[in-house]
C-alpha cells in the first residue's frame, strides 16, 4: 500500500495579519518596557535603532528623499545627533509623555502618510503598508532589546518577556500589526523576515555606517576648514563610540550584512562599556536619570512633537501633500 508523503508545513511569508490586544498595564509606571525606554543607554547607543530600519528598501528610499540629514548635503554631525534624539524621544514619548502620548502616537503614524514611491529595488511602496510598518517596528524592537540585553542584562526572563510585550503595546498605539506574540517567537521569526526583505548595502545604510570614518562624519560648518587628519583625531572618541554602539545593537550577522569592519579594539571597547553599565552605574540610578531627562525636556524644552509634528504642523503638511 502506497504511503502518501507528508507535505511539510510552510510558514506564511511576512508577519501575521493580527492586531495585539490593548494591554495598558504593560506601560504602567515602573513596567519593564518603560524602564528600557527610559534608560539613557537606549538613546546613547541608539544608532542601531536608526540603522536596522534603514535596511528596509522602502524605509531607505523614503529617508533618502525626505529626511533632511540624508537629503541635505549641508547636514552635519549635529543634525544627525538631533535626528536620532528626536526619533528616540518620539518612541519613548508614546509610553512616557502622559497626556501627550496619544498625540505622539497619532503623529508617529501621520508623519509617514505621504511617504510613497519606489524603493531601492524599484518596487512601489507606501509606508503604511502593513508589512513595511511592522517590519520597521520589529527592527527597532530588535535593536532596543539587544542593546539592553548586552549592556544591562535581563534581571530575569519575566522582565525580558514583559519588556518585549510592552514594546508591542507601544507599536500597537500607532498601528503596528502582527508582531510575534512572545519574545522567543520574535527571536525565531525576525531573522527570517530581516533576511527576506533587507537591502543592507543601500545608500542610507552606507551613509550611517560611514559615520564611523572621519571622511563620512560631516563636520559643522565652522569646523570644515579643519584638515582631515586633525578632524580624524578630534572625532576619534565619537567615532569609537559609534562603533561600540553598532557592536551593542547589531548581531554579528547583521554587522556582516552592512559591511561593518569589526576590530579587536571594538571588542575591547565593548567590554569596557558593558562593565560600566553593569558594575559602575546601578539600574535604579540610570532609570531615574532617564526619567528626569524626559521630564525636563517636556517641561522646559520643545520636543519635536510640539514643533515639527504638532497637530497644526501635521495638518499643514497634509494640505500641502
Amino acid at each position: 500500500m502506497a504511503v502518501t508523503p507528508k507535505i511539510p508545513e510552510t510558514r506564511p511569508v511576512g508577519f501575521p495579519p493580527t492586531r495585539a490586544e490593548s494591554r495598558p498595564e504593560l506601560l504602567a509606571p515602573g513596567a519593564p518596557a518603560l524602564r528600557v525606554l527610559a534608560e539613557p543607554l537606549t538613546a546613547l547607543y541608539g544608532l542601531p535603532g536608526f540603522l536596522l530600519p534603514l535596511m528596509h528598501p522602502a524605509t531607505a528610499a523614503a529617508t533618502l528623499k525626505r529626511d533632511r540629514v540624508f537629503a541635505d548635503p549641508d547636514a552635519d554631525i549635529l543634525d544627525f545627533a538631533r535626528r536620532l534624539r528626536d526619533t528616540i524621544e518620539m518612541i519613548a514619548g508614546v509610553a512616557h509623555a502622559g497626556d501627550e502620548a496619544d498625540h505622539i502616537a497619532y503623529a508617529m503614524r501621520e508623519l509617514h502618510r505621504p511617504m510613497r514611491g519606489e524603493d531601492t529595488r524599484g518596487a512601489t511602496y507606501h509606508a503604511w503598508t502593513r508589512d513595511i510598518w511592522t517590519w520597521n517596528w520589529a527592527a527597532i524592537t530588535a535593536g532596543f532589546m539587544r542593546g539592553y540585553e548586552v549592556l544591562r542584562g535581563w534581571p530575569d526572563r519575566e522582565f525580558r518577556d514583559d519588556a518585549y510585550l510592552g514594546l508591542i503595546e507601544v507599536g500597537r498605539r500607532f498601528g503596528v500589526l502582527g508582531m510575534p506574540a512572545t519574545y522567543d517567537e520574535f527571536l525565531a521569526v525576525w531573522p527570517m523576515e530581516r533576511d527576506r526583505v533587507a537591502d543592507p548595502r543601500n545608500e542610507g545604510v552606507r551613509t550611517l555606517v560611514g559615520l564611523i570614518h572621519a571622511r563620512g562624519l560631516p563636520a559643522p560648518r565652522a569646523l570644515r576648514p579643519m584638515p582631515l587628519p586633525v578632524w580624524a583625531l578630534v572625532t576619534a572618541p565619537i567615532r569609537h563610540f559609534l562603533r561600540v554602539a553598532i557592536m551593542v545593537g547589531l548581531l554579528p550577522e547583521e554587522r556582516e550584512m552592512i559591511g561593518f569592519p569589526e576590530r579587536a579594539m571594538d571588542r575591547a571597547g565593548l567590554r569596557i562599556h558593558v562593565a560600566f553599565w553593569r558594575v559602575i552605574l546601578p539600574r535604579k540610578i540610570s532609570y531615574r536619570v532617564g526619567l528626569a531627562w524626559m521630564s525636563a525636556r517636556a517641561r522646559w524644552s520643545t520636543p519635536v512633537w510640539r514643533t515639527h509634528f504638532s497637530a497644526e504642523a501635521l495638518a499643514a503638511r497634509a494640505e500641502s501633500a
